[in-house]
């Protein structure tokens, strides 16, 4: 299976809400097959226990998947948070080269460590509507926005979400679960995902001398985006 071979990144830094280890879902699905050809790095939400200086600790899922979890000091404000995670990402990206990288997004959260970095390709993989969680806090729906400004490709998990989101962004693809339709006419399968995916993104890598950021439609400019 081709998946990431010829493109441009050969790294792909994956920021997501879930923990790797817990169940497999679209994430470790997609992201194995991309492991084929491509180096893995997936960030997780960070643990409360260091006793000092904030850490990785880094855990291989495969010869060239590896999971990061960024292990904080308890009782944190956000503000600490966010900029610990900004002296991890400073130290872990240092000595990158940017070109060569992926940053794939699960969960808009990550970019208020990330949005300082240019890499090669941006990806938000939108798995849920943030109109399902009653309690989204307003930041969230912000860096949302700032997400989907930034993104080069925007996948979505399901149909629904998809037509309302091609009116912010001019490359939004619905590539639903294949555990998320009845129909499973309608369904492909991980491979055929994967390998649908990483036509898009080589096209993508491939037309970056001529971005998407010139799409910029002001009536929509202020309004927040309900994909998470």
């Amino acid at each position: 299976m081709k998946s990431f071979v010829d493109m441009a990144p050969k790294n792909l830094l994956c920021f997501s809400h879930l923990r790797w280890d817990f169940l497999l879902q679209r994430p470790q699905q997609l992201l194995l097959r991309f492991a084929e050809d491509t180096n893995i790095y997936y960030v997780e939400n960070p643990v409360f226990d260091a006793k000092e200086e904030p850490y990785f600790s880094f855990g291989t899922r495969s010869e060239t998947l590896w999971k990061m979890v960024p292990h904080l000091r308890p009782g944190l404000t956000s503000s600490q948070i966010t900029k610990c995670m900004v002296q991890l990402m400073d130290g872990f990206l240092e000595n990158a080269n940017l070109e060569d990288w992926t940053f794939w997004y699960y969960t808009s959260s990550a970019l208020s460590f990330t949005q300082k970095y240019k890499p090669g390709l941006t990806i938000y993989d939108c798995m849920d509507e943030v109109s399902m969680f009653r309690s989204c806090p307003e930041d969230m729906c912000i860096l949302e926005k700032k997400l989907v400004e930034k993104a080069d490709l925007i996948f979505t998990q399901g149909y629904t979400n998809t037509a309302s989101k091609k009116i912010f962004h001019p490359h939004v693809h619905p590539f639903p679960s294949t555990d998320s339709l009845h129909n499973t006419a309608q369904t492909l399968s991980w491979n055929d995902t994967c390998n649908a995916m990483s036509r898009l993104i080589k096209d993508s890598s491939a037309g970056k001398g001529n971005p998407h950021k010139s799409f910029k439609n002001n009536t929509h400019r202020n309004q927040l985006f309900n994909i998470f």
